[in-house]
């Protein structure tokens, strides 16, 4: 696949538990002049794991090695709650590959309780709605843990890319994260969508995608 040299590619990273289909709204508003990229990064993470354990630095990896499959160097990425947490490891990791990042209901430092929460719900729930297809339920189980132990603290100064936060003004588990990611992250720009829970880019599509194609119009 052949990309033009004038277009902007926006790469779209789902979270835990949603499917490529959840930036449809997003990719249907898509300006002129920019091209979008989903890949479903949990499910592309296990097939090519090397160690058999998910970690954040292994996924961005595999998602920076099929970006390089379809000849993309340097994209604006775009990731919600885990996909955010893929897209603040390559910001800073491979900073060179980053035209901009936009976090929605991204983390720090998960709440244990939270994490611990989310683990015990998934552990009661049938694989088929826990895992997406060819992914098991043991490996998902795996991400929870990897995430739970994550903390981008000592870090978010790092971060050189033009930054959006995004949050849900219901999503009550991430606000403080939103803020401290805002807070952190040098000339970082925070909107919170009103209305919104954690999945703002599904819940108020409209307003997500009006804010963040915005921020890419100045930053392109």
């Amino acid at each position: 696949m052949s990309l033009m040299r004038e277009e902007q590619v926006v790469v779209f990273i789902h979270g835990l538990g949603d499917t490529p289909d959840a930036w449809d709204s997003q990719i249907d508003a898509l300006p002129a002049g920019f091209r979008a990229v989903v890949i479903d990064v949990p499910a592309l993470a296990a097939v090519r794991s090397r160690t058999g354990q998910f970690t954040l630095a292994e996924a961005s990896a595999d998602l920076l090695g099929e970006l390089d499959r379809l000849g993309v160097e340097k994209a604006h990425f775009c990731g919600l709650s885990l996909g955010a947490m893929i897209a603040f490891r390559i910001a800073v990791d491979r900073p060179e590959r980053v035209h901009s990042l936009t976090l929605a209901a991204g983390q720090v430092k998960p709440p244990r309780l939270l994490m611990t929460l989310q683990r015990a719900i998934m552990r009661m729930l049938p694989a088929r709605v826990v895992a997406p297809q060819g992914v098991s339920k043991a490996y998902m189980l795996a991400v929870v843990d990897a995430v739970a132990a994550v903390d981008l603290t000592g870090e978010l100064a790092s971060v050189a890319a033009p930054t959006l936060v995004l949050c849900g003004s219901r999503d009550r588990a991430n606000l403080p994260a939103a803020r401290r990611l805002a807070s952190g992250i040098p000339e970082a720009e925070l909107h919170i969508i009103d209305g919104a829970g954690h999945q703002s880019n599904v819940q108020a599509p409209e307003r997500f995608s009006a804010i963040f194609y915005e921020f890419l119009r100045r930053r392109a």
